[in-house]
Parts: C-alpha cells; structure tokens; sequence
C-alpha cells in the first residue's frame, strides 16, 4: 500500500509540474511605416506545448522572447 501511495504523489507531481503556466515577454521593432521604429512587446503564457507553439511562431517572425 505504501508504495501505490508513494507511485500515486510521484505521478500528481509530474502532472502538477509539467502543466504550470509559463509566461514570456516578446520584443520587436516595428517595420510599419506608421509606427516605424518603435519598439512593439507582447507576454506570451501558456503551459506545454501551446507556449512552445506560440514562442516559435514570435521567434520564427523576428521577435525576441526572455522567460518572467
């Protein structure tokens, strides 16, 4: 029994860890003739693979990322 109850903690701390939510700030300089070379932010969030998703697209397109 004890170590169903050791096997049950570990699994729910895998479960628990891996599903935080992670947030970042995203920066470019904007190329648009109206707002030309402002500085443009955005925060990303998420958890798993939807934020490693949506971080790629934003470097794909030239942003930078750093991690809150």
């Amino acid at each position: 029994m004890h170590k169903v109850i050791t096997l049950f903690s570990a699994l729910a701390l895998v479960v628990l860890v891996s599903s935080c939510e992670q947030c970042s700030t995203c920066t470019s300089v904007s190329d648009d003739p109206q707002t030309f070379g402002e500085t443009l932010t955005d925060e990303v969030c998420g958890t798993g693979r939807d934020y490693d998703d949506q971080i790629e697209i934003y470097e794909r397109s030239g942003w930078e990322c750093t991690e809150n």
